[in-house]
């Protein structure tokens, strides 16, 4: 059926110069269809509904990848500050090492030393450890406790009698030191071996 069929003809009543004659002329009105329009607008609605639905799901992707992208940005600056201020610390322990290889020396030798000079180099290094405790560096110095390869490196070996020492470290010949549980630098450490 076509549209023009699904028009109705209606009778209008004109009236002619000529004759007084009435004639009838047809005039096309829209027939109420039942279900016709009403499917059309339920399409309409439904293809609207998806498109919110869409666009929806878009703004909940879009919201969710920028949560996303803030937390792993915030994740990424703290973990690089923490590499950079590793980093610098890494550097100062050279420092460290050689204020505890000057107060061996100091120790061992046998030449007298001013004792101010000495006073005052023991300040500095104190203030140096006292920097580096206020920003959370802490030493990895502790003997007779298990090797921990996260911690230690194991350079040397000695033979030990007691078996409670087998895998233990027995001296500290370098300090190591990590800052929370992000090691700066390994402890190297001589490791008892229990020969049984």
């Amino acid at each position: 059926m076509t549209k023009a069929d699904k028009k109705k003809k209606s009778k209008k009543p004109v009236e002619t110069e000529n004759a007084g004659v009435e004639v009838e002329v047809s005039t096309e009105t829209d027939a109420e269809q039942p279900g016709g329009e009403l499917d059309e607008a339920l399409a309409k609605i439904g293809e609207l509904e998806q498109e919110l639905a869409d666009a929806t799901d878009k703004h909940l992707r879009a919201v969710a990848e920028l949560d996303n992208f803030k937390r792993r940005t915030a994740k990424e600056k703290s973990e690089l500050a923490g590499y950079v201020k590793a980093g610098v610390f890494r550097d100062i322990l050279g420092l460290v090492d050689a204020f505890e290889r000057f107060f061996q020396h100091v120790e061992n030798s046998q030449s007298e030393l001013d004792g101010g000079f000495v006073q005052g180099v023991e300040l500095m290094h104190k203030t140096l450890q006292k920097v580096l405790a206020q920003h959370g560096v802490e030493a990895v110095n502790e003997t007779g406790v298990p090797v921990d390869y996260n911690l230690h490196e194991a350079v040397m070996t000695e033979p030990v009698d007691d078996e409670k020492q087998d895998q233990a470290v027995v001296e500290i010949l370098e300090v190591g030191y990590k800052i929370g549980d992000k090691l700066i630098r390994p402890a190297k450490v001589k490791v008892g071996v229990f020969d049984g």
